[in-house]
């Protein structure tokens, strides 16, 4: 903490870089109840020294997770992401097929092999 101190020559950056903290600690916390306590306890602190050993003790109640909880968690977020993505890719490939006269859902996208597919498409583009 020491390097960030001289970093500040205005109060006001202080408050500024506390702010940003809080921020921080909200979203990875995600505690409200957390984020609010922190934010009592800052206001009612007496010089910089006790909010940075607020900040310090906070800062302890998100950095103490497991590093294998944030692993899983970023492939979570990711698997969720790649959720998202194929379903926009299945329902924009049965906007296609059905533009081109290939009667074939979103659902049935999901649940049809890929080959199978891909013989149907085959198979109706030689009708043409």
């Amino acid at each position: 903490m020491d390097a960030e101190v001289t970093l500040f020559s205005k109060p006001e950056e202080l408050i500024a870089w506390a702010d940003t903290f809080v921020v921080q600690f909200a979203f990875r916390s995600g505690s409200k109840e957390d984020t609010i306590s922190l934010i009592e306890a800052l206001a009612h602190s007496a010089d910089k020294a006790e909010s940075d050993e607020i900040m310090v003790t906070y800062r302890a109640k998100y950095d103490m997770k497991p590093a294998w909880v944030e692993q899983v968690e970023n492939l979570l977020v990711a698997l969720e992401m790649y959720r998202i993505e194929e379903e926009k890719a299945i329902n924009h490939l049965a906007d296609i097929l059905n533009a081109y006269g290939i009667d074939v859902s979103a659902e049935e996208i999901r649940t049809t092999e890929t080959e199978t597919l891909k013989t149907t498409v085959r198979e109706k583009a030689e009708v043409r």
